[in-house]
């Protein structure tokens, strides 16, 4: 069973909180007082702000504030294509692409466009997609077990989640093949399986979800949990997360700094929660 909680609201839980807050408030700067997506916005960070704090301090209904948590994450991951319009927020994809240049002198998918042939973008695409069957599989048995190692992932997970989406807030961006498509030779060359997968990515994408890299960041923090708690997922997933890694800039879809911004707050974020385990096993001893 997962531990008592002696506060209302878990640190992912208030990051997650805030994040809805300081977006609400973000948007009424704007002064688009009758814009749907405040009132959007407004609504399901009080409900689930509501949902949190019915729950608090009872072990037993650990799954509800799990679930509510995941549900939150993804409605604001799709709410960040009507939030980025609506804020105004000038696309920050030039400022990527300078810092790709400065760092690797172009921005890494050209180097992939060079060796691009059609069975590598449909295993590539391929790659790509294990992020969502991964993350699922994850959160169903994280949810559906909850045990300590459930709530540590819960707290892990969905901090990352709001990390991430504040990035997406604040350095709005729509990715190498978007906005600079005469980069590169032409469209990438791929089989029915990679166009498919195009098309679901398309249709599933925020639009504005290039900084950082939240495939990276989640698959990273989900291979380090399973290393440490579920070693069998861990060696299962673990091949296709590099391919992930790659994909994300062979497609075209991540600047170089974007994936490597995540892979530092992946660090960052390992590091903190390293300290904080160690701090809640000595306070248990």
């Amino acid at each position: 069973m997962p531990i008592p909680s002696r506060h209302p609201f878990e640190a992912h839980e208030v990051a997650l909180v805030t994040l809805g807050i300081a977006t609400t408030l973000a948007l009424l700067a704007t002064g688009q007082l009758f814009n749907p997506v405040i009132l959007e916005a407004i609504g399901t960070t009080i409900l689930y702000a509501i949902v949190i704090f019915a729950c608090r301090g009872r072990t037993e209904r650990f799954r509800i504030r799990f679930f509510a948590s995941f549900g939150f994450a993804v409605w604001f991951y799709f709410a960040i294509s009507r939030i980025t319009p609506a804020l105004g927020t000038t696309l920050r994809d030039g400022a990527l692409l300078a810092i790709d240049e400065a760092m690797f002198g172009q921005t890494p998918a050209i180097f992939c466009d060079q060796a691009a042939t059609a069975w590598l973008t449909d295993l590539m695409s391929l790659c790509y997609m294990t992020y969502h069957f991964y993350l699922a599989v994850a959160v169903a048995h994280a949810g559906l077990v909850a045990t300590i190692a459930s709530q540590r992932l819960s707290a892990y997970l969905f901090t990352g989640f709001a990390v991430g989406f504040a990035g997406y807030i604040l350095v709005p961006a729509v990715g190498p093949a978007r906005a600079y498509s005469e980069l590169f030779q032409g469209p990438l060359p791929g089989g029915t399986l990679a166009r498919l997968i195009a098309e679901l990515v398309a249709a599933g994408s925020s639009g504005y979800d290039v900084f950082p890299s939240l495939h990276v960041l989640i698959t990273c923090i989900l291979l380090d949990h399973d290393f440490r708690q579920v070693r069998r997922r861990f060696w299962m997933m673990v091949v296709p997360s590099l391919g992930l890694l790659i994909s994300t800039v062979y497609l075209r879809i991540h600047y170089g700094v974007d994936v490597l911004a995540s892979l530092l707050l992946f660090l960052a974020l390992r590091q903190t929660f390293l300290k904080v385990e160690t701090q809640q096993a000595r306070m248990q001893e």
